[in-house]
């Protein structure tokens, strides 16, 4: 399978001149953490994250209106093409460390999105074509903590077995 076979087709984008609140609607609209930027040609030039609206309203201490979309997108994302393998655009979300994965054409305008979701989707519906396994090693790579990040996500039950023992 290919990136084209799983992609989010179409998906709604914001420009970079576009105010954060033009995001943040997308993001509730359409009930996803994730939003391309592309230019007036439709050319991919940056992504934000639902993470990336909230801390730089949190930061900065302005409201979505008074904060444009270039000001906290990240440029240069990592992005694959529609006939990418699955087996790439994984390598490429491990590399990354992202759950999503703009996708493409040669002239860079945005074709669609590959997200994690995607993947566990078409693992799920297609175990023959889609390798259980590697989505899974995928999202744990995707989900580890980051150089110098902190790991927030320790199980319940080894905090509370921690507890009884001390």
């Amino acid at each position: 399978m290919n990136a084209k076979d799983v992609m989010t087709v179409e998906p709604r984008a914001v420009r970079a001149v576009d105010r954060l609140e033009a995001a943040a609607r997308i993001l509730w609209e359409q009930d996803c953490g994730f939003v391309p930027v592309v230019d007036g040609a439709g050319v991919l030039v940056g992504v934000l994250t639902d993470r990336d609206l909230c801390m730089a309203v949190y930061t900065q201490g302005k409201t979505l209106d008074q904060l444009p979309v270039a000001a906290i997108m990240a440029r240069a994302p990592k992005t694959c093409g529609p006939d990418d393998a699955l087996a790439t655009v994984m390598q490429v979300m491990q590399q990354a460390q992202v759950h999503r994965v703009p996708v493409v054409d040669a002239r860079g305008v945005l074709l669609g999105v590959v997200g994690s979701k995607d993947l566990v989707r078409a693992a799920a519906a297609r175990p023959a074509a889609v390798d259980g396994r590697k989505v899974l090693e995928t999202l744990a790579q995707v989900g580890a903590p980051r150089r110098g990040g902190r790991d927030f996500g320790e199980p319940a039950a080894a905090r509370s077995e921690e507890r009884r023992v001390g």
